[in-house]
């Protein structure tokens, strides 16, 4: 499997992200969310974190990977885009 992912200085949002050449999204992997919403004020997350989804068939048949290659482009995601409090988004 080839992996090319980078995210911006937003953290959330990925830059690049392409598994064997065919542009990803990181929703067919999980979901993104805020896990701390009473923290949260204007322009500002509590605690993004991403939390990986259970493989389906058309995910790994979409961009030609193993159920072991999921697991790994997860861990990826969720090093990547959570990292609790940000104020970039104002």
């Amino acid at each position: 499997m080839k992996l090319e992912l980078d995210v911006y200085s937003t953290l959330c949002e990925t830059k690049v992200f392409k598994i064997n050449g065919i542009k990803a999204s990181y929703r067919d992997f999980g979901e993104k969310y805020d896990t701390a919403p009473d923290k949260r004020r204007p322009n500002i997350c509590g605690n993004m974190a991403f939390k990986p989804a259970l493989p389906t068939q058309q995910v790994l048949n979409k961009y030609g990977i193993n159920i072991t290659e999921y697991k790994y482009v997860c861990e990826k995601l969720k090093a990547c885009v959570s990292f609790g409090t940000c104020r970039l988004c104002g």
